[in-house]
């Protein structure tokens, strides 16, 4: 088959009008045309190839073009061929000497049959394709490309992604579509803190215990590094990572204060009210916390019970003011008038009671709460207790 396209381009030369001799990069050009001759001679059509493509570069003709095309058919490479006979029919149309139109219409029929049409696809778009070796583009679609049948090594690529690499074998006259997704690389991060067993946390899933045995693999961005361990205050970083980095992230936690002993509790006298102090060695604080808190808290209980208590009688008092009243405006009796003010009186006297003892009550409750909180919270203060008209009075 090479012989017989070899012999082709030979009798097509031969017709074709005498190259005239040219100066600067014509010359070259011709110079270069002649070499491609010869190595066709030789069946060297790789390097016959490389002669016409620069002598084409400098100056194209139709010949130089035409012989091109055939190197292409010849090495197989048919969508070469195709992509250089539709070039040599643009650029010159109806200039194409007989001969050469018709040797193009021909191999341009049999190259149609031959190639094989392969469509790319790519995730991400910009991915950058390679086709035996030579890049051929980018995405996000790439194609159809004319090609020859056979095995094709396709390769797409991008930085910060996994490439991928595979086999594809073509068949002439058959089109077939090919999709990259690549993935993205993930960035290796080495976490190394002062203790063991500190719980690692990567964005708030925990991640392992120190000390961790294997890098971490974390996609580009942002993240939060958190370390929990016992008796040790909680440590937080930010930090960025890179495709395919390696970075190594230092931790140092720090311990907690261990607890200071608990005051006593320090109850003064005074000459007005009763006192609650105990003799005897100061107790724990906390355990006093406990008893203060739990007597306000009934004591916040009987107040409100009693606030609610006279409540109700008020709301009675209420019901005999408003009959007496109506009796006074109706008979105008003296008897009369003098139960109405009594019960005005009384239902005065237990509205305040009630809000005594409802004022009293939340004085109580706000007491149990503060020694509640403090008895919970464990830190040391010098608390001072003492008998108030409406309960437990606490001093912090």
């Amino acid at each position: 088959m090479r012989r017989q396209v070899g012999a082709l381009c030979l009798a097509v030369l031969l017709t074709c009008v005498a190259w005239p001799v040219l100066a600067g990069d014509k010359e070259e050009a011709k110079q270069l045309f002649d070499a491609g001759l010869k190595l066709m001679r030789l069946d060297d059509f790789a390097g016959a190839t490389a002669n016409f493509e620069r002598s084409v570069a400098l100056y194209p003709t139709q010949n130089s073009l035409f012989n091109l095309a055939n190197c292409y058919k010849a090495m197989q490479r048919y969508g070469d061929a195709i992509a250089v006979v539709e070039r040599l029919k643009r650029d010159f149309a109806d200039k194409l000497k007989p001969e050469i139109k018709e040797a193009v219409e021909r191999h341009q029929q049999e190259l149609q049959l031959l190639v094989a049409r392969l469509t790319l696809e790519t995730v991400p778009a910009d991915a950058t394709i390679r086709i035996d070796g030579k890049e051929a583009g980018t995405g996000p679609t790439l194609g159809p490309l004319l090609l020859g049948p056979g095995e094709h090594e396709i390769e797409a690529a991008r930085p910060g992604h996994h490439s991928q690499r595979r086999s594809v074998k073509l068949v002439s006259g058959a089109g077939r579509t090919e999709k990259f997704v690549l993935e993205v690389e993930a960035g290796q991060v080495v976490v190394r803190a002062n203790i063991a067993g500190a719980a690692v946390f990567v964005d708030g899933q925990q991640a392992g215990t120190t000390p961790l045995t294997e890098a971490l693999l974390l996609p580009p961005g942002t993240h939060v590094l958190g370390l929990r361990a016992a008796d040790h205050q909680y440590t937080e970083r930010g930090f960025e990572v890179q495709a395919g980095s390696n970075q190594v992230l230092d931790i140092v936690l720090t311990a907690q204060a261990a607890p200071t002993p608990v005051a006593a509790l320090a109850i003064p006298v005074s000459g007005t009210s009763p006192s609650t102090t105990e003799s005897g060695p100061a107790q724990p604080r906390s355990r006093v916390l406990r008893i203060v808190t739990w007597a306000s808290a009934a004591g916040a209980v009987a107040a409100g019970v009693v606030a609610g208590t006279f409540l109700i009688i008020r709301n009675g008092q209420a019901n005999d003011f408003q009959k007496y009243n109506d009796l006074v405006e109706k008979n105008g009796d003296p008897a009369d008038r003098t139960s109405r003010q009594d019960a005005y009186d009384g239902m005065n006297r237990s509205k305040w009671i009630a809000i005594g003892s409802g004022i009293g009550a939340g004085a109580l409750a706000v007491t149990a709460l503060v020694t509640y909180l403090l008895d919970a919270r464990g830190e040391e203060s010098k608390t001072t207790v003492s008998l108030s008209p409406f309960g437990l009075g606490v001093k912090f």
